[in-house]
């Protein structure tokens, strides 16, 4: 039966040419189902999961506090995903709901915040070798990923420090440009957001739902923010009886990442990871191949319950 699965999500993988991983786990019955499952994958804002586990786990020691407030500034703002780029200068927020925000409607701007507040992606990366995650690679935070896209439209650009990088902005390319210069990125400069393997993730995953990478509370907080994600396109979209937590990674059209668990009362939770990247196609069509192999994993788990 499980070698249908596999045949069916292959089938849906080769009718969007991408470069695909995925990882499955049943935790009921420790099945899993991996294709690619080990490959260093670029992603995207998926990483902001480490982060976020990261920060829970500095809570625990006592080294931050999560109510700490921070007031808003130009050198932090992010491109990309996100609402407090457009706030004012001087709004004040917490640790939390930086957090939050990081997760539920993946902000770039709270992404560096919390980095700052965690000592930068070095620390992150501490954190996931003591987890024991050698395939989880933080390469730089949002800043330094945004830097590098500026700079293959506009070298000058990419020499900008965070404050006057926000300020300049893009420039205003036409559409066929803009593609270009993203597709340039992609697929010549080869510079990711950060890099995991889908198992890797997974597995993180895994620890957020049975308590073992921070304390209870702190895992319990971790769940229900992934729960409030915001973006219902991709492994939600065919579960409507299910609840479906995770975090999506985006640069499209070529990556729509989106690693989760997906939970219900007929059988226990499921862990799902699904990465690509390389895709140069209709990305509505990338999303709902997405979805479907959700939906094909999700069938599986009821049937064989």
């Amino acid at each position: 039966m499980a070698g249908e699965l596999k045949r069916a999500i292959d089938r849906l993988m080769d009718g969007v040419r991408a470069d695909w991983a995925l990882y499955v786990k049943y935790t009921g019955t420790g099945e899993e189902i991996a294709i690619n499952a080990d490959a260093m994958m670029d992603t995207m804002s998926t990483i902001k999961i480490p982060i976020l586990v990261t920060l829970y786990r500095l809570a625990d020691a006592g080294e931050l506090d999560l109510a700490q407030t921070y007031t808003l500034e130009t050198r932090f703002k992010r491109f990309g995903t996100g609402v407090l780029q457009y706030m004012d200068e001087g709004m004040v927020f917490s640790l939390r709901d930086a957090a939050t925000l990081m997760i539920i409607e993946s902000d770039n701007t709270a992404t560096d915040y919390c980095y700052d507040a965690v000592g930068g992606p070095d620390a992150v990366n501490a954190t996931m070798r003591e987890l024991g995650f050698d395939d989880i690679d933080v390469l730089g935070d949002c800043y330094v990923w945004f830097s590098a896209l500026a700079g293959v439209i506009d070298p000058a650009l990419g020499a900008l420090g965070p404050a006057d990088l926000f300020r300049a902005g893009y420039p205003d390319l036409a559409p066929d440009d803009w593609i270009s210069a993203r597709d340039r990125f992609h697929f010549d400069e080869g510079r990711p957001f950060s890099r995991s393997s889908a198992r890797a993730l997974g597995q993180l995953l895994e620890m957020i739902w049975n308590d073992s990478c921070a304390s209870p509370a702190a895992c319990a907080e971790m769940r229900q923010m992934l729960h409030r994600q915001i973006s219902r396109t991709r492994l939600p979209k065919y579960l409507p009886e299910a609840k479906v937590a995770h975090k999506t990674g985006d640069f499209g059209p070529f990556i729509a990442n989106d690693v989760g668990v997906i939970e219900s009362r007929e059988i226990p939770p499921i862990v799902i990871c699904v990465m690509m990247s390389g895709h140069r196609g209709i990305w509505e069509n990338l999303e709902d191949t997405v979805a479907r192999i959700a939906e094909k994993v999700w069938e599986y788990g009821i049937y064989t319950s």
